[in-house]
């Protein structure tokens, strides 16, 4: 949404095994859920390495990649000075136990050169009839070499009964901050993750909505059902029971929004009230369960940084309230800045960790009313609020909103005074072919420019065109998120939909 209108799942069991094998181009993650508590993550997958971190039962985070390491070979550690037992298995990230039940010892004493085997995690499998080694592979996600030489195997040849070791591979994961590390798969449940192309459906006719949901790229629409009020329910609702019917039968997932109408005074007299938000809560459940809703889309902006523990309490208890029947939760975030209501009031941490994806404003970097003439998101300037937002939102879950519309920029060359005006993408390129305009590179903002002189002004426009769509896009595959997000479907020129979607 935009301010001037009134907007892993670590489950690893066993990845491919073909070191190693990005998913980051794909129209869906690979995303993990950790299975226990102080997993350790790895600088390198191996054994012994240093560790970066330590995951706690149930976080997610994206899955990039996987890699044998040294899950197949026998590691030994030899004892040096200032080595204690305790020592040697932190280093390794295994139990004490383990250490001591594998090497057959008896007191916590060792000796300066003394061999010991560091006890690796493998999968069990007994051989059945009409198993080979290709098939144990193919099932496992393993190489067969690696089976081989794990298990010791003098020939190909298996015997009904038999065990084999499967090893244990190490994955990458996505962490916080940009920071990647490996893990053992087997401490981790893997899913697969659609990645999100969505569209906010605004300032169009019916005829247009219908023609905007044949766009196969497309998966998910939200249109404006919600308006936050004071009275009654604390909420105006005005869904649209056929359209939601048309998006469903053309394949489309709908998440309908529910907007505060940027007012931090209405938005203070609900949240802040325990009573109201959960008759707003309860409301708001009822309406998505009825009609079928796949989701919804907060989108409270310019909210008063006094409730920013009450926003919160509020998107927690509507979390709950719709998990139970499979509705997604998304929150739409401003980029970071300075602004105390469009900015401070949002603790994108708390809300990373109730949501299911947050979506950040890839715009406005210069806004309707900006005294200053820009772009409406330069990369450079997107690409810092993506990297802002990952220290405190895990990849997956973020989903990159990006603008299909920018802004004339018009200066009184006299005066020197600002105005602008908001401008499709179809607007724009009207522009440029009735006044034979050239597009010209932008190197600081990476995007085209076009500029020309009328009746004493000075007009701007940094354009939006499928160069800009395709580097958010690309912008949105290098960092791994969740998705991209388009305000708004209608606004675009059709070639944007070659662009507008991420790889199969």
């Amino acid at each position: 949404m935009k301010k001037v209108l009134p907007i892993f799942i670590i489950f690893v069991l066993f990845l491919s095994s073909r070191p190693i094998q990005s998913t980051a181009t794909s129209s869906s993650l690979s995303v993990g859920t950790v299975q226990i508590d102080n997993v350790s993550v790895l600088s390198l997958p191996k054994q012994g390495s240093t560790v970066i971190t330590t995951l706690k039962k149930g976080e997610e985070y994206p899955v990039l990649s996987t890699a044998s390491g040294d899950s197949s070979a026998v590691i030994v550690h030899t004892v040096s000075p200032g080595n204690t037992l305790w020592k040697i298995s932190n280093q390794y990230g295994i139990p004490l136990s383990a250490l001591q039940e594998t090497n057959k010892l008896t007191s916590a004493e060792i000796r300066i050169g003394q061999k010991l085997i560091i006890p690796q995690t493998h999968t069990l499998y007994t051989v059945i009839k009409g198993d080979t080694l290709w098939k144990i592979s193919e099932k496992f996600n393993v190489t067969i070499n690696d089976l081989t030489k794990l298990n010791r195997l003098q020939s190909s040849n298996l015997v009904v009964g038999q065990k084999l070791n499967i090893p244990d591979y190490y994955v990458q994961v996505q962490l916080l901050g940009g920071k990647k590390g490996w893990v053992n798969k087997s401490l981790l449940k893997q899913t697969e993750q659609q990645r999100i192309v969505m569209g906010w459906k605004y300032n169009g006719s019916s005829q247009n909505y219908t023609q905007q949901l044949k766009h196969s790229n497309l998966n998910v629409v939200s249109p404006r059902w919600f308006t936050l009020n004071n009275t009654g329910n604390f909420v105006l609702i005005t869904a649209d029971t056929n359209y939601l019917k048309d998006a469903h039968s053309k394949g489309k997932k709908v998440w309908p929004l529910i907007g505060n109408k940027f007012d931090p005074v209405l938005t203070d007299l609900v949240l802040s009230n325990p009573e109201k938000r959960k008759k707003l809560v309860s409301t708001l459940k009822n309406s998505l369960v009825q009609t079928k809703s796949d989701g919804i889309n907060v989108d409270f902006e310019n909210i008063d940084p006094k409730n920013k523990q009450d926003f919160i309490r509020f998107v927690t208890e509507l979390k709950n309230a719709l998990h139970p029947h499979g509705i997604k939760l998304s929150v739409d975030v401003t980029r970071e800045n300075k602004d105390p209501f469009w900015s401070g009031s949002l603790d994108r941490y708390a809300l990373g960790r109730v949501a299911d994806y947050i979506i950040i404003m890839g715009y406005d970097e210069h806004w309707g009313g900006s005294p200053v003439a820009g772009s409406v998101a330069s990369m450079p300037w997107v690409q810092e609020g993506i990297e802002l937002l990952m220290k405190d939102v895990p990849s997956h879950k973020i989903i990159l909103a990006v603008p299909f519309y920018t802004r004339e920029w018009i200066t009184d060359l006299t005066t020197k005074k600002v105005k602008s005006i908001d401008r499709t993408m179809g607007e724009v390129e009207q522009i440029i072919s009735s006044k034979n305009l050239i597009k010209v590179r932008d190197q600081n903002t990476q995007q085209n420019y076009v500029e020309f002189t009328a009746n004493g002004d000075k007009h701007q426009i940094w354009v939006e065109d499928e160069q800009s769509i395709k580097l958010r896009i690309d912008l949105a595959n290098q960092f791994n998120l969740g998705g991209a997000a388009a305000w708004y479907i209608g606004s675009e020129t059709p070639n944007i939909w070659n662009i507008y979607h991420f790889n199969k």
